[in-house]
């Protein structure tokens, strides 16, 4: 009998000890764990409002489009962001216009100098804000998915906190100011489509 009970004792000790030593994290968690510490919505917070907001950021639209046309060597190389050796260059813009038409998320804006441009303020992906603010590098981070986790995070921040609560308030008339990334091809100057993604869009 007295064998029973050490069985018995034994068994309870090493489910007790077992149970002790299994525990479970939330999703949520582990998720944050998987980011290594690093907060990248904070990072993203930060590079939009002490650096893409700053007064320096950015070339003014009519002064690029001129550029661009007279001297478009000179417009790449001051102005342009290229992470490669291709063709394709990012550039920090800001304007002032009228809103033409609102289509789809689209806003059609018509600028001081007459000139037609267009604001996505629906589809703000890619790395475009990352890349033409020329304030985050590819050797800042490990690896590429690092690189592309803070565009995740400065797209989400100024799709749904920044622009989405002001285009619900815009309409066709409205004088605006802008901020954006616009994406050139130093081979397809002719008959450009200026389609920016903006960064900040300020009713005047």
């Amino acid at each position: 009998m007295n064998k029973i009970y050490r069985y018995i004792i034994a068994a309870v000790l090493v489910l007790f000890l077992g149970y002790k030593s299994i525990y479970f994290k939330k999703l949520s968690e582990v998720k944050q764990l998987d980011k290594s510490g690093f907060d990248y919505d904070a990072y993203a917070d930060t590079l939009y409002n002490k650096g893409i907001l700053s007064e320096d950021m950015g070339v003014g639209l009519d002064e690029l489009m001129f550029m661009i046309q007279t001297k478009p060597d000179s417009a790449f190389s001051i102005y342009g962001n290229r992470l490669g050796i291709g063709n394709s260059a990012y550039f920090m813009v800001k304007g002032n216009g009228r809103i033409s038409a609102v289509q789809d998320g689209s806003l059609k804006i018509l600028t001081e100098k007459g000139e037609s441009v267009t604001l996505d303020s629906k589809y703000i992906f890619g790395n475009d804000l990352r890349d033409a603010s020329r304030l985050v590098k590819l050797t800042d981070f490990k690896t590429n998915a690092e690189f592309n986790k803070v565009s995740e995070a400065l797209n989400t921040l100024v799709r749904e906190k920044v622009i989405a609560p002001t285009v619900q308030r815009l309409r066709e008339g409205d004088k605006i100011s802008f901020m954006g990334a616009l994406k050139l091809n130093r081979k397809h100057l002719s008959d450009i489509e200026f389609m920016i993604i903006p960064a900040q869009i300020t009713l005047q």
